[in-house]
């Protein structure tokens, strides 16, 4: 029995420390499954407070880029760069890569013009703003409406505290071709060609470069600015971009088809610079902006003799205010030795296979042969000493934006005249008929509008604009007496009291958009713009007024 009594003792003795370390096993396990929930429950808050963090930091972001007036600083340069006319804009994030980012924007759609001509595989721009030469209407594919078509790369990297380098390299291209934007190279190809074969043209800032749009490189800091050197947009273009109310839809704006009327200061080829120095900084709402251009030698004199200098500089300073939903920025400057290009005729196309033409002081001279030329490198122009200036406003009400602007703009003739064989400022294209005195006397072209832009809906806007603009009298007594009403014949291209161009004259254009957006990344639109030319700014045109529906989709990343 004692025996019994033991072993029954013993086997209790293992059955209880075995239940006992069962027992502190399954306390262990449960403690650490307490431990992993609370674990896993602080991990998911705190994951909660990052994901509300980035959405709270992008929702500022992205109010800054819809709210920053031109020239308004950023916290840093990959900011600044989303700011100006095409915005970079995505649903997950730029594509980035080491701090090198790729952005991009795709535009085309059809349109309508009342008045129009085929299409050019060149030019970056549709038909909608009436071009001289047009005739009959036309109906077909339209490039660039709402935004100018670019690809570019763009980057940033802290070298210093607080204090980053910077690169942009953008160009604009044509959607309806493949090519590079080139303006002047549109209107080359029109050379020694009847009116009946023309294409749509028309000279501008993009002359078929590589990069046509910005290239360049420099330094940013929160404290002190952005400073860039190369190939930069003019204040007057960040002008446009922020004060007009489609943003610079070529397709519904006519200084946004146009430089003439403000980015380039009356010659479109100034909306980009070569060679130049770009600077802008801000403290607290106020801002301030400078650029200088070099003398170079693409719009110089490169005549046999060398007897005209080269001075093609330019400049321009600028400044702005925020306060209280209200933006206002402004610009004046200089641009000397602006030229723009024209086709030539069949008979200076003849003329310019043995020998350039000059018209520098008044009586045109011809300076001696070069040989036989290529047409396709051979353009017009007409010179000037261009001084003038800009002011934008925009005014932000719960879901509206009112937009209102002027541009002032003052020609000469050139202190020190072009020679032949000189390059334009864009492309490299050689001018062989140069006009030196195209101003009898100081040209004045003002330039004001007004627009409205309102947010229907989350995902929907309705943009509005009226554009005016006016030009003095400003040709010699012969010119002048010529400003009675021209008739053209659009059917045999024959003129009856051709009016001058240095008639006095007016330009009334405006146009209404609905721009409706999928994504952050593509939207549909549609709209109409309609034109109408008087006097002067009416001169060789075969009809004066114009009306344009337009409708096409954009794909930016």
């Amino acid at each position: 029995m004692k025996n019994k009594f033991m072993a029954t003792a013993a086997v209790v003795a293992i059955l209880a420390a075995t239940g006992a370390a069962r027992a502190d096993e399954i306390s262990q396990i449960k403690a650490q499954s307490i431990a992993l929930k609370k674990q896993n429950a602080a991990l998911e808050a705190r994951l909660n407070k990052l994901e509300k963090q980035q959405a709270k930091q992008e929702k500022k972001i992205d109010a800054k880029v819809a709210a920053a007036p031109a020239g308004a600083p950023a916290e840093s340069f990959m900011g600044m760069v989303t700011k100006g006319p095409l915005e970079v804009i995505t649903d997950e994030g730029p594509l980035c890569w080491h701090g090198i980012c790729a952005f991009g924007t795709i535009d085309a759609g059809v349109s309508y013009a009342q008045h129009g001509l085929p299409i050019n595989d060149k030019l970056y721009l549709g038909d909608q703003v009436l071009n001289s030469k047009a005739r009959g209407s036309y109906f077909g594919i339209s490039p660039s409406n709402m935004s100018y078509s670019v690809l570019g790369i763009k980057g940033e990297t802290e070298i210093l505290p607080g204090l980053s380098g910077v690169f942009w390299a953008s160009t604009n291209v044509n959607p309806q071709s493949g090519q590079l934007a080139n303006a002047p190279g549109s209107v080359v190809e029109q050379n020694g060609q009847s009116v009946f074969n023309y294409s749509n043209n028309g000279d501008g800032s993009r002359g078929g470069q590589a990069f046509n749009d910005q290239l360049y490189v420099g330094l940013s800091s929160p404290t002190w600015g952005l400073l860039t050197a190369g190939r930069n947009r003019s204040l007057a273009t960040d002008l446009v971009g922020a004060y007009d109310a489609t943003g610079g839809a070529a397709a519904f704006s006519l200084m946004g088809y146009s430089g003439t009327y403000v980015s380039g200061q009356a010659y479109t080829d100034n909306g980009r610079w070569d060679d130049s120095l770009k600077y802008k900084v801000s403290y607290g709402p106020a801002r301030f902006a400078a650029m200088y251009k070099f003398r170079d030698g693409n719009g110089g004199s490169n005549n046999a003799g060398g007897i005209l200098p080269t001075k093609n500089d330019a400049g321009q300073i600028g400044g702005g205010l925020s306060y209280m939903g209200l933006d206002v920025d402004g610009l004046v400057g200089y641009y000397h030795q602006a030229s723009t290009v024209s086709a030539l005729s069949a008979a200076q196309l003849t003329a310019s296979q043995s020998s350039y033409t000059n018209n520098v002081f008044g009586s045109a001279a011809v300076l001696g042969p070069v040989g036989s030329l290529s047409s396709a490198n051979l353009a017009a122009t007409s010179v000037a000493d261009a001084t003038g200036g800009a002011i934008g406003a925009k005014y932000t009400w719960n879901q509206f934006k009112f937009f209102a602007g002027w541009s002032h703009i003052i020609l000469h003739n050139p202190a020190n005249p072009v020679g032949v064989g000189a390059n334009n400022d864009q492309g490299g294209y050689v001018l062989n008929v140069v006009a030196n005195n195209a101003y009898f006397r100081a040209k004045l072209l003002d330039t004001e509008w007004v627009g409205v832009k309102y947010a229907y809906d989350a995902k929907t806007d309705i943009i509005a604009e009226y554009e005016h603009v006016n030009q003095n009298a400003y040709g010699n007594a012969a010119a002048l007496a010529t400003c009675g009403r021209a008739t053209i014949n659009p059917a045999t291209g024959s003129a009856t009291g051709l009016r001058s161009s240095g008639c006095s004259g007016s330009i009334d254009s405006g146009s209404v958009v609905v721009d409706y957006h999928f994504t952050k990344r593509f939207d549909i639109y549609g709209g109409v713009f309609f034109e109408h030319l008087n006097g002067g700014l009416a001169s060789a045109y075969f009809y004066t007024s114009q009306f344009s529906p337009t409708v096409g989709a954009r794909f930016t990343f």
